[in-house]
């Protein structure tokens, strides 16, 4: 199994970025040998070819920041379970997402949420808005 990290540097304790799309680099790891299988440098602004690495490599998962609408229902559509670890290092989020404790990323940055809708206009779906 592969598992797609976005990061700030080339090393292991490098800082997951804020964004996807701001990461200069990204790694992917093998899981079943629990090390870094290929790490891919910046391509293109939005980085799209990360979003299509991770799909290459046929990965589980992607530990990044949160994702602009392209990137992330490239690697939607292709089922990779995307876990928010912006902050921290890269061994940390790994660590942390096999202990089920990192968030899921459930939509792109200002989509329409998780369920298909957003709350700016009226919505009787039970949930708050956030304040």
């Amino acid at each position: 199994m592969k598992i797609a990290i976005a990061s700030d540097t080339q090393e292991i304790d490098g800082l997951v970025p804020a964004t996807f799309k701001e990461s200069p680099f990204l790694m992917i790891i093998d899981a079943d040998k629990n090390e870094i299988f290929h790490i891919y440098g910046k391509q293109d602004p939005e980085n799209l070819v990360f979003a299509r690495k991770v799909v290459e490599h046929d990965c589980e998962a992607v530990i990044c920041g949160p994702i602009e609408k392209e990137a992330f229902e490239i690697m939607a559509g292709a089922g990779v379970t995307r876990y928010l670890g912006s902050g921290h290092t890269v061994q940390k989020a790994y660590h942390y997402m096999n202990l089920y404790k990192l968030e899921l990323i459930r939509d792109y940055i200002g989509g329409p949420g998780p369920f298909g809708h957003s709350h700016d206009f009226s919505c009787d779906c039970g949930e708050e808005e956030d304040e």
